[in-house]
């Protein structure tokens, strides 16, 4: 009787795929709905162009210059400011202030050429595009007297918000 058993041919066991089909898809719905989706911002930047579109007007552009050993603020023909650096590093409050103080002079002028020499990093660059594109002000400061009216103790004023890349001379 037992080899009667034993020559009895065993059948292949069957794999059912159903269940792990149904594990795999709870786990990537969940996946999906525990998934951080990061917000990438892009910001609009410009070549700086030599001919400017209209001759006649002749219109403010900020041009500031970054260097190995700090910052230089010109109009493209004379140096307003030179900012140096402080302890090794890039003195970007200073760089707020002086653009802050040159968009008090220019209210309506929204352009500035970022110009920098080829080993300044990536990262000291995009460090200098935010520091002079916005700033916080008390809502007592006269630039921002119209948008005050919202009762907030701050308000964030745009200070050059057209941008344009290149290299320095």
């Amino acid at each position: 009787m037992r080899s009667l058993l034993m020559r009895r041919e065993r059948k292949p066991a069957e794999l059912l795929l159903v269940p792990m089909i149904d594990i795999f898809t709870v786990l990537v719905a969940f996946l999906l709905m525990t998934a951080v989706f990061s917000r990438i911002a892009i910001m609009e930047i410009d070549l700086p162009s030599s001919v400017a579109s209209n001759p006649t007007e002749p219109k403010f552009r900020l041009e500031i210059i970054v260097r190995q050993d700090g910052f230089e603020l010109t109009d493209g023909k004379q140096v307003i400011g030179t900012i140096e650096k402080v302890n090794g590093a890039y003195d970007l409050n200073a760089l707020t202030e002086r653009t802050l103080a040159v968009k008090r002079e220019h209210p309506t002028s929204e352009d500035v050429s970022v110009l920098s020499e080829r080993k300044v990093p990536y990262n000291d660059l995009v460090q200098v595009m935010d520091a002079i594109r916005s700033v916080e002000l008390p809502a007592s400061d006269a630039l921002v007297a119209a948008q005050a009216a919202t009762g907030a103790h701050t308000v964030k004023v745009a200070l050059f918000t057209n941008i344009a890349l290149g290299d320095a001379p």
